[in-house]
């Protein structure tokens, strides 16, 4: 053993304050994030439901594979979309919003508006996953037009 003194460590410039500071987002952009990842895992099963359909006629290992392929290749255009957005609206709440976080939620969603309309009528999906889909497609959307809209007010008002 030496003699030499223990130094403490310094805390790190970076580093967030102790204080128990609330993170900089909103309630809103918490709810979003969570009806994101609503959406994300309720795309999750669908897409179960849907291969389950298939593997209830088909019981072959090589049509079970390429149902498999099909049903990943079709929902990864519904889980995709609701995880980034969830990405996304967690970030606007941990360190604020971005107007290009926001015209991507918007991108990602307002297709699914009617995407979930046509999949409540047209598909043989449960009717209630279509209805859902758009609901929460519908749900952010508004979050991120409002989010725009705000932060809009805010930029003019601080020339």
């Amino acid at each position: 053993m030496t003699d030499d003194p223990v130094l403490p460590i310094a805390e790190r410039p970076h580093a967030a304050p102790r204080s128990g500071t609330k993170p900089s987002g909103r309630l809103a952009d918490l709810i979003a994030a969570g009806l994101a990842g609503l959406g994300a895992a309720l795309s999750l099963i669908v897409a179960a439901w849907f291969f389950l359909g298939f593997a209830e006629n088909d019981t072959r290992p090589e049509h079970l594979a390429s149902a498999f392929v099909l049903t990943a290749g079709l929902f990864s255009f519904a889980i995709s979309p609701f995880a980034i957005s969830a990405y996304l609206a967690w970030r606007a709440h941990s360190s604020g919003a971005t107007r290009r976080g926001l015209l991507w939620v918007l991108f990602l969603m307002l297709p699914w508006i009617a995407l979930g309309a046509v999949a409540a009528t047209l598909t043989p999906l449960p009717f209630w996953s279509g209805v859902l889909m758009a609901s929460l497609a519908t749900m952010l959307s508004l979050w991120a037009i409002i989010s725009l809209i705000l932060d809009w007010r805010m930029s003019g008002t601080t020339k």
